[in-house]
């Protein structure tokens, strides 16, 4: 069966390809907090989504990305006051907290594994404190004011996927 083709189309739109990500995401907050976490979403700057979260969410959208070029994905958490968010217990470690855990992340419903992002400029978690940079699994941990970057180029490579037995 032949494909058809809108004339109408110029070549770099062919180029596009649509893309599904789902970007599942951990809300840990207390009902004391300030407001409940803010999280924003972009690709390659362009924004997403951008909400207050007050439960576990999933957020899925559809982009169209380019072939054959380097991308990047970002989970921003941005609006955490320690004074206020966070409860620390008679024994002095932290009773309630609020911060954004990154789940997992798919494209096309093929799920990233987080483990084998070993590659520090891949997956990195960068703190607004420049003390705060971690890179690989614990790059999924957005315990403070920051961002998770994914950089990624396509079409994709799948030495970053999940393989599921069947």
């Amino acid at each position: 069966m032949l494909d058809t083709i809108d004339f109408n189309q110029t070549w770099e739109q062919l180029k596009l390809e649509t893309v599904n990500i789902k970007v599942d995401l951990s809300i840990i907050t207390h009902d004391a907090v300030s407001e409940h976490p803010f999280v924003n979403i972009s690709l390659n700057g362009l924004s997403q989504f951008g909400e207050i979260c007050e439960q576990d969410t999933v957020v899925d959208i559809d982009v169209e990305i380019e072939d054959d070029t380097e991308n990047f994905l970002t989970i921003e958490y941005i609006n955490k006051d320690a004074k206020q968010d966070v409860q620390i217990g008679h024994d002095g470690a932290i009773s309630k907290d609020k911060r954004v855990e990154i789940t997992s992340i798919s494209f096309d419903d093929i799920e990233l594994d987080f483990f084998q992002l070993t590659d520090p400029d891949t997956f990195k978690y960068e703190a607004i404190d420049p003390e705060g940079v971690t890179t690989g699994f614990d790059a999924t941990k957005l315990s403070w004011n920051g961002k998770t970057t994914l950089h990624f180029t396509t079409p994709f490579t799948f030495g970053y996927w999940k393989t599921f037995n069947a």
